[in-house]
């Protein structure tokens, strides 16, 4: 259950003990809070686990959905910062890293308190952020790439109504890589990254993610798991343990 500062687009899971840290989520295309549900039994009970929710999804699904970056990164921005009142580690996922990374960003542009450190997971870096081919794909051909990267099971596709509704989620975040306009005069940020892939994924490889090395000012780490591009689901406790060392780390 999710229980604190609960907002529509924050799925805030508090653990037991007095919170010394808050670890904020973001999901891949096509995703939800729900993703890092499970999460909150792996962490420690002093950190506070914020999932973010976007629109158009899960309990939210008749909301309507985002398709720009950011559109969509000023709303996160303005409902999250009332809530980071500790010190935060942000978490981002394929779709969610490139969230992630635009929020520090304008954060530290701003003047705006940032993470302690990003945590960048199966996602090109910035200047390589894009849709691919799957915004030109009908929607087998969207749903023949989701299944090769092991985000939805093959027996979703019998369902007419399900497909439709994944095709169209998946569509709309896939167009808001696409609006990225970081190009190659990206910043690095003033913050540490450390950026996770799986081994195996058929779509951003190890090499892909150490790119991010250039885009930190401070320091950067990386570590490769056993796993496809969902190797977060594949290997719950041990990523989790991974992002549970880097934030027993001392803050910049």
């Amino acid at each position: 259950m999710y229980l604190g500062q609960t907002t529509p687009l924050i799925k805030h899971a508090a653990g037991a003990a007095s919170p010394r840290h808050q670890l904020v989520c973001f999901p891949y295309a096509g995703g939800g809070a729900s993703f890092y549900r499970p999460w909150r039994d792996e962490l420690p009970p002093d950190v506070d686990l914020l999932a973010v929710q976007y629109p158009g999804r899960e309990e939210r699904i008749d909301d309507p959905l985002i398709d720009d970056m950011d559109e969509l990164a000023d709303l996160l921005a303005a409902e999250l910062a009332p809530l980071l009142d500790l010190p935060f580690t942000f978490f981002g996922h394929s779709m969610g890293a490139a969230v992630g990374y635009e929020i520090a960003r304008r954060w530290e542009r701003s003047g705006y308190p940032t993470p302690d450190r990003l945590i960048v997971s199966s996602q090109f870096a910035p200047p390589r952020i894009h849709a691919g081919d799957l915004l030109r794909r009908d929607d087998d051909g969207v749903l023949d790439e989701l299944v090769r990267l092991g985000g939805i099971p093959g027996s979703a596709c019998e369902s007419p109504e399900l497909v439709r509704l994944i095709v169209s989620v998946v569509r709309n975040d896939y167009q808001v890589l696409e609006s990225c306009r970081f190009g190659d005069d990206a910043p690095a940020l003033d913050l540490p990254i450390t950026a996770f892939c799986g081994a195996d994924d058929p779509a951003v490889t190890p090499q892909d993610v150490r790119e991010w090395a250039d885009f930190t000012r401070v320091c950067f780490t990386n570590r490769i798991f056993d796993g496809g591009h969902f190797y977060p689901r594949e290997r719950l406790t041990e990523i989790v343990a991974a992002v549970t060392e880097l934030l027993a780390r001392p803050a910049r």
